[in-house]
């Protein structure tokens, strides 16, 4: 047995990636969910942008199917950002041409250039801490073999870890009977084949995901849902003092403000520590962008904005902070003026 060991003593050495609405779904697809046979779902099942779940019943879920909703669509949007985010970390050990049969693996991450399989085994030592992070990237495929494994060593008395995560650049399929741990994030379509059971979730973003007499379970999040604030940011004018506060909710602060995607109206900035955006727009049109809210567990929550710049108004003259300071003064030497002819 081969044993692979990071110079890492605990999960938070790691970036975590947050789930965010996607983690109350046990099953995720982008197109369609075909069941068949008596699988059990602990978890919700959606899809979207999709409509079609078909199998249930026979299949039973524990928790709601949502099909082409709001609910949906936003564990989309969440997956993908969670997608992402585990795409985007720094590989650790490369294990392209291995076999995961095998292995012994401690917390960290590790990647595949192409494909990645599982013949056998595979064991994950969480060094007695329940939290502890493990990420596979996979550039292509991952299959795993009938009746092949995942295995847990110093796990204390969890047996469905929520940070371990299969970021799969294409598509995943796992073989008749196999035992399978993990949150499975996989670009185009997820397939388990009969008897296969998961402690995790089968999450896809663009294609099917198809079941046969399975049992899912999904695991418990380490990030809860945080909830950026406002829903939506009100109108703006070129020239005229913008400002409006975002704040973040559903886990412990202080949070750190980023826009991690699009661009700010010109003028405006985003204050990281506090979320005060503000400014003096410069130019009219609609800008687009995401703001991202992190805390020191770094775990996130992102909200997407349409913010509306219009021109300035015909006729009233916009003023900038300077002008506005020079209009003050004048305004004063106005009331001076008034007062001393008064005063003769």
């Amino acid at each position: 047995m081969v044993a692979f060991a990071l110079l890492f003593t605990s999960s938070s050495a790691f970036a975590q990636i947050s789930l965010n609405t996607a983690q109350a779904f046990g099953v995720l697809g982008g197109s369609t969910i075909t069941n068949t046979g008596p699988t059990v779902v602990n978890g919700d099942v959606g899809v979207s942008p999709g409509s079609a779940v078909v199998g249930f019943p026979p299949g039973i879920v524990i928790g709601t199917i949502h099909t082409a909703d709001a609910v949906a669509a936003q564990a989309q949007t969440d997956l993908t950002a969670a997608y992402n985010t585990a795409a985007g970390l720094a590989c650790g050990t490369d294990l392209t041409g291995q076999n995961l049969g095998g292995l012994t693996l401690t917390p960290g991450v590790y990647c595949f250039d192409t494909s990645a399989q599982l013949t056998g085994t595979l064991t994950l030592d969480l060094q007695g801490n329940p939290n502890a992070f493990f990420l596979f990237q996979i550039g292509s495929t991952l299959t795993t073999a009938s009746a092949s494994s995942v295995l847990l060593i110093n796990s204390g008395a969890t047996t469905c870890p929520p940070n371990v995560f299969w970021q799969v650049g294409s598509s995943a399929t796992f073989g008749t009977g196999s035992s399978f741990i993990g949150n499975v994030l996989a670009l185009t379509s997820i397939t388990m084949t009969t008897g296969g059971a998961l402690n995790g979730r089968v999450l896809a973003r663009n294609g099917a995901v198809t079941l046969d007499s399975n049992a899912i379970t999904s695991c418990a999040s380490a990030c809860p849902i945080i909830t950026v604030s406002p829903a939506t940011l009100p109108d703006g004018e070129v020239g005229i003092f913008y400002s409006e506060t975002i704040t973040a909710s559903g886990a412990a602060g202080p949070f750190t403000f980023t826009v991690s995607s699009g661009t700010l109206p010109p003028g405006l900035t985003l204050n990281p520590a506090t979320g005060f955006l503000s400014g003096i727009p410069t130019a009219n049109g609609t800008s687009n962008f995401t703001i991202t809210a992190t805390n020191a567990g770094l775990c996130s929550g992102s909200r997407a904005y349409s913010l509306v710049i219009g021109a300035a108004a015909a006729g009233i003259p916009s003023l900038n902070l300077t002008g506005l300071a020079i209009l003050m003064l004048a305004l004063g030497g106005a009331a001076v003026f008034v007062l001393n002819r008064t005063s003769l």
